[in-house]
């Protein structure tokens, strides 16, 4: 099993048609930041399932939980989720994890809520860390 963000892979449109043409599922778990990229876009359009994950969507809780790269916008990220679920035609997931020790106050109804508005969305999961975290103060319990 791999690790990292599949969309990273320049090669990834290609990886995934040589799979296809030999008949093999494509599930693609990515953390979607880059859905707003249109070639990312077009190389997941074609995968058979996609998991993205939401961990929040206001910035400042999604700056704490994610630590995004400085040029990434939260919002531009989101509306590529919301055109991407437009055009996708496979199985289509969400994962939220939640820390225990992040106040979410509202936050959570809010994920939701974006979520609800998503045009196609078979499953919302919630997850919670498993693995030990990058940071001490998102303690897995």
């Amino acid at each position: 099993m791999p690790d990292g963000e599949p969309t990273l892979d320049v090669n990834l449109g290609r990886e995934i048609s040589l799979l296809k043409h030999v008949g093999i599922p494509i599930a693609v778990i990515t953390n979607a930041s880059l859905l707003w990229r249109e070639e990312v876009k077009e190389d997941l359009l074609v995968a058979d399932f996609v998991s993205l994950k939401i961990d929040a969507v206001s910035i400042d809780l999604w700056r704490r939980i994610n630590r995004p790269h400085k040029d990434l916008k939260l919002d531009t990220i989101l509306d590529g989720v919301k055109q991407f679920a437009k055009s996708f035609e496979g199985i289509l997931v969400s994962e939220t994890m939640l820390i225990d020790s992040v106040n979410y106050e509202d936050e959570l109804e809010r994920i939701a809520n974006f979520l609800e508005g998503l045009v196609k969305l078979d499953k919302a999961y919630i997850a919670i860390p498993t693995r030990p975290p990058a940071e001490m103060w998102g303690k897995t319990s």
